[in-house]
């Protein structure tokens, strides 16, 4: 141990992040003192292990020595690297009760781990503490509270930081780390100009940059394909006499990418290689990026062959925006190949992989292929998202229609009960509910299209049938409405209420209090098969509220409307239209014998109480004496209808 430098062993323990062997080392040496743990602690901060950290702190009090600033600041920046921002601000205040006067750079490393973790507010929290202690802050801790600002779109406020570190007694010029973090601030509120006006504090300051500062630079129009500003980017670094590297070269590879120059992006990787750069597969990532930009999907399949010629190993987002390339160009079969391949050279594919492939079979209508992708997903462990439910639902949807419109039977009337029997209603429940399961919260899209599945044909022979099986005599309560009587009123599969009931817990839909006077349906926002379901989950749940004798309060229904500017002989005038929402909702309630005021084109409809109880409970009679039928379940009345048939026998009325 005397012949090892100490400081050498654990540099390398830094470099390598071996803090199991500091740690063994450490042990080794005889009456360490406090530069040495605090070495011990610099291995640590580099791995990013704040669990060894405190073992360090913890080793130093058993040892009887008491922990320097140097220390605790090194141990806050390990917790900042590390994303503990609490634990951090813990840190420093023990540091602060121990009598330990922090730093400059004690609070630079608070403010570091604050900007990382994008929490603006503690960030200037510990900025005050700084400037209460009368602490002079340097360029470092201006950097942090700018990257704090970019990091939570706080992009004024990090103007007013450059503002103020100018205004010192002794000015602080910004570096080409102030202006990179200026940059993406601006560039992640999307404040593309801004950022240009930051780039020119360049020439201002005479700031020569590096390869990063010219990339974020690039970085910030890319979205925007402004590529005259990104050529001019690339002028200015040749100039300055910086070296750009493989990240420069791929960024602007992807401004050439959306401004459509799918050339100028191939002859920018030419050139790079012809003066000797070292170009690997991140540029011919963003290379393929280009290609899928441009929707050119032959020179994206070329490219492909160039890298496996090359022996390059592709990346899961390189093959992304080749399957994107190609599905854009309606090419599935090829994009389903490559999916193939993908998979064959070991790189798995993700939700983006199967989310494209799945739009491109909705949008060739496969759901055959659709099928076979999802089944390949759940192999893979990919979770469903929201785009894979939502496109293997319309298909879905798209057949369960048809059929319905060609009149091939949907419902099952076995067992005295009405079901809808629809293998494409099954199968979009299955996906529904597996994306649920999936821990992913539906939005009004996919409840709508799972709705659509689970609506009844409009045929009056089906309904019908539904009264049929209630054991009603029509002719003796001719005129009364009886859809009210019906699970699911005749219009919908009962199902859909449960649907739409865990909607609402799930906050994909406002939960309609019944106990208001009056209820308020507000379906303006709804989309059309969840604006019909909402409003019949309401009628259904003051169905359950009338049966407990509650009195019936009005229900109001706000509906969508279209305002349409006309051409009269007194002028232009503003009016209203029903739209296809309010249209549909009044139709549904006629079609079920409620009545209502007001009008659709007004968007407001008015249900009166008293109505709507004379509707859930109609008069209908029976052959016996005008009693009235049993609602009950459908056993009870099946009882009901038995006792009948046994008094019609008695009594010699042999035709029952």
């Amino acid at each position: 141990m005397d012949k090892v430098y100490h400081a050498r062993f654990f540099d390398v323990c830094k470099s390598q992040k071996a803090v199991k062997e500091a740690s063994r080392f450490i042990r080794l040496i005889s009456n360490p003192t406090l530069s040495t743990f605090n070495m011990f602690m610099s291995v640590c901060a580099s791995s990013q292990d704040s669990e060894g950290a405190f073992q360090v702190l913890k080793h130093v009090q058993e040892v009887g020595l008491k922990a320097d600033c140097k220390l605790y600041t090194t141990l806050i920046s390990t917790c900042a690297k590390s994303g503990k921002v609490d634990t951090m601000f813990k840190v420093f205040h023990e540091m602060v009760n121990a009598g330990v006067e922090p730093n400059l750079h004690t609070y630079g490393a608070l403010i570091d781990g604050c900007a990382k973790a994008g929490q603006v507010a503690k960030a200037f929290g510990a900025y005050g503490i700084l400037r209460s202690k009368n602490v002079k802050p340097d360029r470092v801790v201006f950097n942090a509270l700018i990257t704090a600002c970019g990091q939570s779109g706080a992009v004024d406020r990090a103007f007013d930081v450059l503002a103020e570190m100018r205004a010192e007694i002794q000015p602080i010029e910004p570096d080409h780390i102030t202006i990179g973090a200026l940059m993406k601030a601006c560039a992640r509120a999307d404040e593309v100009d801004r950022a240009r006006e930051v780039y020119n504090m360049i020439h201002e300051f005479g700031i020569r940059g590096t390869a990063e500062l010219y990339t974020i630079a690039v970085n910030s129009c890319s979205h925007h394909g402004d590529w005259e500003f990104a050529c001019s980017v690339y002028d200015d670094m040749i100039k300055k006499g910086v070296a750009p590297d493989e990240m420069f070269i791929s960024a602007l590879i992807d401004v050439a990418g959306h401004a459509g120059k799918v050339d100028a992006a191939f002859e920018i990787l030419q050139e790079a290689r012809a003066k000797g750069m070292r170009i690997g597969i991140i540029s011919y990532s963003s290379l393929m990026g280009a290609c899928s930009n441009a929707s050119d999907w032959k020179k994206a399949l070329e490219l492909y062959e160039v890298t496996k010629r090359m022996k390059l190993k592709p990346t899961v987002s390189m093959m992304n925006a080749l399957i994107t390339a190609l599905c854009d160009a309606d090419q599935l079969q090829k994009a389903m190949e490559s999916l193939s391949e993908m998979k064959s050279v070991g790189l798995c594919p993700n939700t983006i992989t199967y989310s494209i492939l799945l739009v491109a079979c909705e949008k060739k209508d496969d759901l055959e292929a659709g099928l076979m992708l999802i089944s390949q997903a759940k192999k893979d462990k990919v979770t469903p998202n929201l785009v894979m439910c939502r496109c293997l639902i319309g298909m879905c949807l798209r057949r369960f229609q048809a059929a319905c419109t060609v009149g091939e039977p949907v419902l099952s009337f076995s067992s005295g009960q009405v079901q809808l029997n629809s293998k494409w209603t099954s199968l979009a429940l299955m996906v529904y509910r597996e994306t649920i399961m999936a821990g992913v919260t539906p939005t009004m899209d996919e409840l709508s299209q799972v709705l659509g599945c689970l609506k009844l044909p409009h045929d009056a022979s089906i309904k019908n049938r539904l009264i049929e099986n209630l054991g009603v005599n029509t002719i003796a309560s001719k005129g009364a409405s009886l859809y009210s009587l019906i699970d699911g009123f005749g219009e919908y599969d009962p199902r859909a209420f449960s649907l739409v009931e865990e909607a609402a817990s799930l906050g994909t839909i406002p939960v309609v209090s019944l106990k208001e006077s009056p209820i308020v349906v507000d379906v303006r926002d709804f989309q059309f098969h969840t604006a019909e379901v909402y409003l019949l989950t309401v009628l259904k749940g003051l169905k359950h509220r009338l049966a407990a004798g509650v009195k019936l309060p009005n229900v109001l229904v706000l509906l969508p409307v279209e305002p349409t500017q006309i051409q009269t002989s007194a002028g232009e005038k503003m009016i209203n239209f029903a739209d296809r929402r309010s249209q549909a909702l009044a139709a549904l309630l006629r079609r079920l014998g409620l009545s209502y005021q007001g009008n659709e084109s007004f968007g407001k409809m008015k249900l009166n109480g008293l109505t709507i109880r004379m509707w859930l409970q109609p008069e209908l009679g029976t052959p016996f004496g005008g009693k009235k039928i049993d609602r009950g379940p459908p056993l009870r009345r099946l009882g009901s209808d038995l006792s009948r048939q046994r008094q019609k026998i008695r009594t010699g009325h042999l035709s029952f």
